[in-house]
């Protein structure tokens, strides 16, 4: 979650708690890419460092290639790919990131004559080349998308039906209250688990009951105050019926509670947990789904992308190797093994895999289309996310801490291929 995620699939950390020990083993254990490699710099997940070790050696024996697998954790990938590139020193040639390397987007080799060549683009899932989604700088193609999750809601339908709600929920205040009926007639169970020691992931609630732009008309980063102090309170009234506070559940501790039919609803990256909720030994197996996520903003997108740094030795070796590790012959294969959702049409227009995933595709679907990456840099996003947890918690009222918030923006830059996306997904003042 780049993360997207995105946000990456995975949780988001501060690079500066990364030891400096830590940090100096990576930069010693990276050596600079020889010609004939391949060094792809990748998280270390069990998902998608896996997949390429399962790729490589087919890739190999086509190309003669020997491909390096750089598996690092999501906050030291961050720091080794920035370091990388600012210090030219050519360790890896294919990098996987995302957004957050967006000041660093002149570092890498435009890829549309690649795509244009190969017709790479032919068979994905509509719009997830555009900017905003794939990555762009100056009006060319940086990025390869792979690997796409949105922000889900996660539904006990056997819980939800005890209740006597109907699965229909358009907006937070109708989640809002069908937990207040959730609560008042079955005992014992709680409305929603989130992995509230993430305060990060309070972005999926915001982004989706926020109907305004992101940056103003003078280009710099600001919110509309009036709607967005309306998501503000919207997201503390359905707080309520979370957590009792910030830092309580780690993504495992509330995908547990779901497991075990604690709560019915789950929010969290469906990439997560959906093989652990379908699983033999699963209480839920069969119970469980996902419905449409509510509010008219848009979804949370956490998607990978694929670059290629300017200065790698060999650039069209890098690309074969983009082609053999995020191209749609390996996408069936990834999300079988690996659970890594493709952003290739023919997988989710399968037969079989269609029938067996109907619990959940259609609205996993429904939020890919829905779904984009806010337009704000780290620095930014750290601000917003503080902000939301000081309205949640109540610490804070949303008019008084969006105002404080826009005067903090103010200070900040927002790089050029930012304000493209944000202008290309409507998330910008005319």
């Amino acid at each position: 979650m780049d993360t997207s995620g995105q946000a990456m699939t995975q949780p988001q950390h501060n690079p500066k708690r990364v030891g400096a020990a830590l940090l100096a083993a990576v930069v010693l254990a990276a050596a600079p890419a020889a010609a004939a490699d391949v060094a792809f710099s990748v998280m270390e997940s069990g998902i998608y460092d896996k997949a390429a070790a399962e790729i490589a050696p087919a890739f190999k024996a086509k190309t003669g290639t020997n491909v390096r697998i750089m598996a690092l954790p999501w906050s030291v990938l961050r720091i080794a790919n920035t370091n990388d590139l600012l210090t030219n020193t050519h360790r890896f040639s294919v990098m996987s990131g995302g957004y957050y390397l967006t000041e660093l987007y002149s570092y890498f080799t435009f890829l549309d004559d690649y795509i244009k060549k190969d017709n790479f683009a032919v068979g994905m899932l509509p719009g997830v080349m555009q900017p905003g989604r794939s990555e762009w700088y100056n009006g060319h193609q940086i990025g390869v998308p792979y690997g796409i999750d949105a922000f889900g809601l996660i539904v006990n339908r056997t819980l939800l039906a005890k209740a006597e709600i109907a699965e229909n929920f358009p907006d937070w205040p109708a989640l809002t209250k069908a937990c207040e009926t959730i609560e008042a007639k079955l005992t014992g169970v709680a409305c929603i688990s989130f992995p509230t020691l993430n305060a990060e992931q309070l972005m999926g609630l915001f982004v989706s009951a926020y109907t305004g732009p992101y940056v103003d008309a003078s280009t710099h980063y600001h919110l509309d105050e009036a709607k967005a102090a309306l998501a503000g309170m919207r997201m503390a009234q359905l707080w309520k019926h979370v957590a009792p506070k910030i830092g309580t559940l780690t993504f495992d501790q509330a995908h547990q509670r779901f497991l075990a039919q604690k709560a019915v609803f789950l929010m969290t990256w469906p990439s997560f947990v959906t093989r652990a909720l379908d699983a033999d030994e699963s209480p839920v197996k069969g119970q469980w789904g996902m419905t449409k996520f509510p509010g008219a903003g848009f979804v949370w997108l956490s998607i990978w992308q694929l670059f290629v740094p300017d200065a790698a030795a060999d650039k069209a070796l890098a690309w074969q190797w983009i082609k053999a590790y995020a191209g749609p012959e390996s996408a069936k294969a990834n999300f079988e093994k690996f659970a890594i959702n493709p952003v290739w049409s023919a997988v989710y227009d399968d037969p079989a895999l269609k029938a067996a995933h109907a619990h959940y595709w259609p609205a996993m679907l429904d939020g890919f289309a829905r779904a984009k990456n806010p337009p704000l840099t780290g620095d930014a996003q750290e601000l917003l996310i503080s902000t939301l947890q000081d309205i949640v918690t109540e610490h804070t009222p949303p008019s008084d801490a969006l105002k404080a918030l826009n005067a903090k923006w103010q200070r900040l830059p927002v790089p050029p291929a930012m304000l493209n996306a944000a202008r290309t997904n409507g998330l910008a003042e005319k």
